[in-house]
């Protein structure tokens, strides 16, 4: 069995007063883009939600493997969230993935999941990306880190198994109003997701 961890908790600072996880890309908002590709592969996703989480729970709750949690200690940062979310994962394995990113194939999850080892991180021309695959041996391991720790720092301790995959979607986060025009543009040209 495998779940999904999503952290949407942030306060989208960086993009003015449009909440990011709300932006419309082709229909759906980033964070259905984000569930979407993962709901084919998990039996369950875990949602961290936190600033202006309320605004995420009507598009959310029509998603069946959808259950969300608050961290209401947001503003300790996106580790805070993946520590809240973390304990309510049950599987043998987890993905994680930033709420942020909306252009993951759903095929790069299957891909993911056919490697046998610990941790598992998608790479593109040399550069890695999300979502990340965790055996749950992890969870109490990640769960002991400093909130100051970063999962970015965690993941390369642990020498994970780089899997490369022809898919730019696994690079791309929305952390701009810049960066949400880039990738309209960009999915536009691929025809859509």
């Amino acid at each position: 069995m495998v779940e999904g961890l999503i952290a949407a908790g942030g306060r989208s600072r960086r993009t003015g007063e449009q909440y990011k996880m709300l932006l419309d890309l082709e229909g759906r908002t980033l964070i259905e883009r984000a569930v979407a590709p993962m709901e084919s592969w998990c039996s369950r996703i875990i949602v961290v939600t936190g600033h202006r989480g309320h605004l995420l729970r009507p598009v959310l709750e029509t998603w069946s493997k959808v259950e969300m949690v608050d961290n209401r200690d947001y503003d300790q940062g996106m580790f805070s969230s993946i520590k809240t979310g973390l304990p309510l994962i049950t599987a043998e394995r987890f993905f994680f993935l930033p709420g942020d990113y909306p252009l993951v194939s759903s095929w790069v999850y299957q891909a993911l999941l056919e490697v046998d080892a610990p941790v598992v991180v998608p790479a593109y021309e040399g550069r890695t990306g999300h979502p990340v695959l965790f055996r749950s041996t992890a969870i109490d391991d990640i769960l002991s880190q400093p909130n100051t720790a970063t999962l970015r720092d965690y993941v390369i301790r642990q020498k994970p198994y780089i899997l490369d995959v022809d898919c730019p979607g696994i690079l791309i986060d929305i952390d701009t109003m810049e960066d949400y025009q880039q990738a309209k543009v960009w999915l536009a040209a691929q025809g859509g997701l």
